[in-house]
Parts: structure tokens; C-alpha cells; sequence
């Protein structure tokens, strides 16, 4: 089975449910809800709608809110402006003007940091103009591109320090819905620093969310701050739209295997995203580049790749999954299985433990888990079967979907000791299908079944000769 990750992002494409369900059935792990389109209404039914087909095909399936966040865009101009390079453009913090030559830009968060020197990419980089003169009130560039600019274009600051919050109020009213409708991941946009995601906790723990945050790499700033971000995330997502503009594009695929390094060192997931099929929005088959772009992210050891437009808006959405599966399928065949990691914590040693175990004795890697975390450590080092995870909570299998390798074996019920802990996985797991009596599995567990932050054991059996010295069903009935 194909053990890097894919999410879709869902769109007017995909979001029916006669499409939503094949998605499903063909086996996404993750759908994404881009917050910056569609309706709070549209979104509520689409999140419905797989947690239905989810359970329906009994496949824990993650839904990723992506925040909009303070994506900078110009105001409302009234017709199309024609730049051509050498013309003489100004920007100014409003919302909308009728001065010939300037264009709304209603950030002054952003003025106040502008110098002559710095660039302004409008439209992704179509457009792009070169400051000469700066103020709070206005700045004044010349072009250095032709293009058409119109309203609501994204404009990108390469070095210019934003000082925004990183919720926007737009943000705030998506987050609390975010928490009533039970999303898995909350993706944070245009992240800068470790104050962004520390501010964006505060937000969610007020609001009562539980979900898993992600920090979105979209500026160089959060680059260059990765190692301080890194601990205070439960993922990052390597987004090379805005980031191929932020920096200079020919760094964005050695920053990628940086980022994704780095997040694999630190147990954190990893996601790589933005136009990996990108022609397939109009085409019905990829370009031999992006083929090879899908190989390249799987080979960097991320957790998951994503599709984005692709799926969203898209004309050929199945058609791009099914090359998406395929490729990663026949990279994985070359894949270099198990990474020896160094240790930061007791729950790290104990996974590192077990990564070796399996690798040893060819053995099953099993994870008994209360918050995700012991499954997505054991993640980190690669090892070439896949891991099981158990939880008697159904809405932890739903998170670690993303995870490198991962796969779902069963919701057990708590229970109150060790014995019964291992006895209910060995039942579920058998049951399921997911462990056969010819198996050796190695358990990862805690001492206190079901508590946070007590994993500190492993354990190896063979199923064999285990079954011929354990009543399962006497063992579990003993707790429930």
C-alpha cells in the first residue's frame, strides 16, 4: 500500500457528493478546505458529507482548514490597468481611488516597512515593479514587467516585514466554525515566526479547538525561522505558490528538501504543495516535469504531497488523483526504507526502539496512541511496514491520516491495565483483519492506557505463540 499521503483540495470540482465519495473510495487521505473561497454554508456541507462517505467506507479521512490568513491584496480598481515596464505606478493604503496611475493597496500594516529597493510582485509575479520613493502615505515604483493588473490581485513583499496579526479577523470567524464542525487541522497562513503559531494557540485553545496545527511556509521570513517555528507546530506545508515569489524560484527545491528534513528530524509532519500537476487543471495528463516534480517530493521523505487548483476547480480531478497515486506507488518501490534519527524524549527513544524492532525481526509496527503523537514519531523513521494505529478515539485516527505510513486499525475501548490494553489491540486488529495470527507485531504503549505523554514501552509478540497462551476474549472481558 502507497504510504505517502495525499490531500485534495475541495472545491466547486469536487465538492458534490457523488465526486466527494470517489475521492474517498479511491483513497485520499486528507481533504483540504481552502477558507479563502466559498461560503461558510458550502464548506459545513462538504465537511457533512465526508465524515458521512468516511464512515461509510470505514476510512478515517483528516479535513485540513486552511485559514485564509494575511494574504496582501490590492482594492477595487474599476477597469483593468495595462503596465508596461518603465511606467511610473503608485500605491496607496486605500481601498479603492480614482487617481490615474495608483493602485489600492489597503494594507498600511505593510507601508510603514516599504524602502526604495524593495520589489512589489503583483498577480504571482506577472507584474513587477521596483520601489524608488516610500512613505507611509504612498509608495512609488517602476515597473520592471508588462501585465494587466485588476482588483484583488495578491501583491507579494519579497523581505518586507508585515506587521499583521496572523489571524485576520476573517480568520477568527472561520476558526470558531472550524471548532463546531470538528476539523482535524487548522493550516496557518503566511506564517513568520514561532509568536505566530504561539499567538494563533491562544485563539484556538479559547475557542475549545483540538485540532493540529500546521503552519503554512509562504514567506521567507518563516524559512528563515524555521527552527524556532518547528517546535511549536504540529506540521508544516511547504506552499511554493507565494514562497517561488517570496524568494528567488530557483531556491525553492533546495529549500523544500531543507524544510522537509528539518520536519522529519523534529517528528513533525510535512507537506509539499502547489501546482504538482498543474497543467491537469485543463489537460487530462501531466507534463513529464511534474511527474517527475511528485517523484522528487516523495523521495525528499515528506508526509503527504497535495493538489491543489487541481482538484478544486480542475477538469480532470480523478484523473489527477489517479496519477498522484500512481507515481508516488512506483516511487516507493525505490524508496529508502528506515532513517536512523537521533532521540530529544523518552517517547522518541521508545519509537526509535521500535523502528529497529521492526526492521530486526520483520515484524509489524503497532501504536497504541491517546493524542497521535507516538504514531507520527514512529512515522519519522521510514520503516517499511506499515503502522498501525489504535485509539479509543476515533477522531485521533482522523488527524494522523496524514501521516507518513500510517494506517487506522481499529477504535478499542479504554481499558485499565496493560494486559487488556495489548489483549483489546490484538482482538480489534484481528478482527479487522488488519493483524493475522501469523504475524509478530511490536507495540508501542503506555503505562497508563489512555493518558497523554506516558508511552514508555514496546513490546514484541508473536501472534502465535501469544494466541496459544492468551484467552482474548476472557483478557478484554475482564475491563468492560
Amino acid at each position: 500500500m502507497r504510504k505517502t499521503k495525499i490531500i485534495v483540495t475541495i472545491g466547486p470540482s469536487t465538492r458534490d457528493p457523488e465526486m466527494l465519495d470517489e475521492l474517498i473510495k479511491r483513497g485520499i487521505d486528507c481533504a483540504r478546505l481552502n477558507f479563502s473561497h466559498g461560503t461558510l454554508a458550502e464548506h459545513s456541507e462538504v465537511i457533512s458529507n465526508i465524515r458521512k462517505i468516511s464512515k461509510k467506507y470505514n476510512r478515517p479521512v483528516a479535513i485540513l482548514q486552511d485559514l485564509g490568513g494575511i494574504k496582501l491584496r490590492l482594492g477595487t480598481i474599476k477597469e483593468p490597468v495595462l503596465v508596461n515596464p518603465g511606467d511610473v505606478v503608485a500605491l496607496v493604503p486605500e481601498n479603492t481611488t480614482d487617481e490615474p496611475g495608483v493602485l489600492p493597496f489597503p494594507q498600511p500594516g505593510a507601508f510603514k516597512n516599504i524602502a526604495p529597493g524593495h520589489n512589489i510582485f503583483i498577480a504571482d509575479g506577472t507584474v513587477r515593479l521596483l520601489v524608488t520613493e516610500a512613505s507611509p502615505a504612498r509608495v512609488v515604483a517602476t515597473a520592471q514587467s508588462s501585465g494587466v493588473v485588476s482588483s484583488y490581485k495578491g501583491v507579494n513583499l519579497p523581505g518586507v516585514p508585515i506587521d499583521e496579526p496572523i489571524l485576520t479577523e476573517d480568520d477568527k470567524i472561520a476558526l470558531k466554525f472550524g471548532v463546531e464542525h470538528g476539523v482535524d487541522w487548522v493550516g496557518l497562513s503566511f506564517v513568520r515566526s514561532a509568536q505566530d503559531i504561539i499567538d494563533a494557540r491562544k485563539e484556538l485553545n479559547a475557542a475549545g479547538s483540538k485540532a493540529l496545527v500546521m503552519a503554512k511556509l509562504e514567506r521567507g521570513e518563516g524559512v528563515d525561522n524555521i527552527d524556532s517555528i518547528l517546535p511549536e507546530v504540529d506540521g508544516i506545508m511547504v506552499a511554493r505558490g507565494d514562497l517561488g515569489v517570496e524568494i528567488p524560484m530557483e531556491r525553492v527545491p533546495v529549500v523544500q528538501k531543507q524544510l522537509v528534513a528539518k520536519s522529519n528530524e523534529a517528528g513533525k509532519v510535512s507537506v509539499i504543495a502547489t501546482q504538482m500537476l498543474w497543467s491537469m487543471v485543463v489537460a487530462p495528463a501531466p507534463t513529464r516535469a511534474e511527474v517527475s516534480d511528485v517523484t522528487n517530493a516523495v523521495l525528499d521523505r515528506c508526509d503527504a504531497v497535495m493538489l491543489s487548483d487541481e482538484t478544486a476547480m480542475g477538469q480532470h480531478p480523478l484523473e489527477a488523483l489517479k496519477i498522484f497515486d500512481a507515481t508516488i506507488v512506483e516511487t516507493e518501490k525505490i524508496y529508502s526504507y528506515f532513517s536512523d534519527l537521533d532521540s530529544n524524549d523518552r517517547t522518541q527513544a521508545i519509537t526509535s526502539a521500535a523502528a529497529r524492532l521492526v526492521q530486526t525481526l520483520d515484524s509489524k509496527p503497532v501504536v497504541v496512541t491517546s493524542t497521535g503523537r507516538a504514531a507520527l514519531e514512529l512515522s519519522r523513521f521510514r520503516p517499511s511496514a506499515d503502522i498501525l494505529a489504535f485509539s479509543h478515539d476515533p477522531a485521533i485516527l482522523q488527524k494522523i491520516a496524514v501521516g507518513w505510513g500510517i494506517r487506522p486499525g481499529g477504535v478499542i475501548p479504554p481499558q485499565q491495565d496493560v494486559a487488556s490494553l495489548v489483549a483489546s489491540v490484538i482482538k480489534s486488529g484481528l478482527e479487522g483483519k488488519a493483524i493475522s495470527e501469523n504475524d509478530v507485531v511490536t507495540i508501542v504503549h503506555g503505562f497508563l492506557p489512555g493518558v497523554s505523554g506516558t508511552t514508555n514501552a514496546v513490546q514484541v509478540l508473536d501472534m502465535k505463540e501469544y494466541l496459544s497462551h492468551v484467552n482474548l476474549k476472557q483478557a478484554v472481558a475482564t475491563q468492560n
